[in-house]
């Protein structure tokens, strides 16, 4: 069958042929010539892994700030480990933390509430895994208060992170509701002024709602991850990829950093299977390099790197080839 279509069509055809070229060239031609400065690099430490890892947390996070000179740290605070019983806290140990960063000079985004880095993500006392959902957001407004309230004096202290990646279905974690999120910010918000972040994912999932309540939206930048079928991978995406996804909330946050860089291998299975220098084949000093280079391509002003920890326990082991590479990039 033969269509026929009028001058008008073709005309319409050309112009909206000519407008996408455009556009895309637009595009092509504003993210490459974007300004790109050079983050403030930092790391996120967590003393619960530390600890799995077999390593002492205050030793490892002394050796971070003072061998590796690292000034820019997130640092999760656990419910669970904290608030065993009820009404009653142990801040031993981010209290130890919290004042080795002051003697350093040493800059902190605290990260509180439910879920928290690090697998399982969700650090829920027992007491409270029996509560029903709003007595539970009810606890967690309580440990918000009084985590504020502990640390608001800290001269160490930056900005709070309320949550980790709150909406984005990883972890064992019950769901959390927009509203629900929302107040927990806003209880931190009213009893302290520093600035509030609040994290998402990268790759996945929107970013806008995040945004909208926070003043710091914090991203994960994952490169290399592992499924059952393909093994290692690495994922086909750009800086400039999330240059323009940051780009589309500017109007709603006053910046977007990278909150989780990826600088430690994805373990597909435990640990403790494999001795722990051969960990160091799936993820070494090229691949270290090779994401702190995508991340100053990115164009943000500040990327924590997730890994510290386990550089420590490999160089402790006896390889200290990621240990060297972080020494390099931090002391410079």
């Amino acid at each position: 069958m033969n269509h026929h279509h009028s001058k008008s069509f073709y005309v319409f055809v050309s112009l909206a042929t000519g407008l996408t070229l455009a556009l895309f060239t637009y595009a092509f031609v504003w993210l490459n010539t974007r300004n790109v400065i050079e983050p403030t690099f930092g790391v996120t430490f967590s003393w619960v892994y530390a600890r799995q890892l077999g390593a002492d947390p205050e030793e490892t996070y002394r050796a971070i700030i003072d061998d590796l000179g690292v000034r820019h740290v997130r640092l999760p605070l656990y419910w669970s480990e904290i608030e065993r019983t009820q009404g009653q806290y142990d801040w031993s140990i981010p209290d130890e933390l919290m004042a080795l960063s002051q003697e350093r000079d040493v800059k902190i985004t605290l990260v509180a509430g439910m879920k928290v880095p690090r697998w399982p993500e969700c650090y829920i006392p027992d007491w409270a895994e029996s509560l029903n959902g709003d007595q539970q957001h009810q606890a967690v407004l309580s440990f918000l208060e009084q985590t504020v309230r502990h640390y608001q004096n800290s001269t160490a202290l930056a900005r709070w992170q309320v949550e980790n990646e709150p909406f984005f279905p990883f972890g064992q974690c019950p769901t959390i509701t927009g509203a629900q999120f929302q107040e927990r910010v806003e209880r931190v918000r009213s009893l302290d002024g520093r600035p509030i972040q609040a994290t998402v994912s990268g790759e996945l999932g929107s970013w806008i709602d995040s945004a909208k309540v926070a003043d710091v939206l914090g991203i994960s930048l994952y490169r290399q991850t592992w499924n059952d079928f393909f093994g290692y991978f690495i994922y086909p995406l750009t800086p400039e990829y999330y240059f323009f996804r940051a780009s589309l909330v500017q109007d709603d946050i006053s910046k977007v950093i990278v909150s989780e860089l990826q600088a430690e291998p994805w373990f597909p299975e435990p640990i403790e299977s494999r001795p722990l220098t051969q960990w160091y084949e799936s993820f070494d000093v090229d691949l270290f390099e090779d994401n702190v280079a995508f991340a100053r391509e990115v164009g943000v002003s500040e990327a924590y790197l997730w890994g510290a920890e386990w550089w420590y326990v490999l160089k402790e082991a006896g390889d200290d080839r990621l240990w060297k590479a972080a020494r390099q990039l931090f002391i410079h």
